[in-house]
């Protein structure tokens, strides 16, 4: 593998799993639509937050 690829892998494995590691959000134990809800109100609030900080 190229350098590139495996620097292209490690940012979305961390855009992925930084919002899960810090306790923002959980991964969803069944397929409900409160779960999902849930987990994407989770992962969109941690971008958010960690956006307002950085900018």
């Amino acid at each position: 593998m190229k350098i590139v690829t495996i620097i292209v892998l490690v940012v979305i494995a961390l855009f992925l799993l930084l919002p899960i590691l810090s306790g923002s959000t959980s991964i969803p134990e069944d397929f409900s639509a409160t779960e999902i809800g849930d987990f994407i109100s989770g992962y969109v609030h941690y971008w958010f937050t960690a956006l307002k900080r950085i900018f």
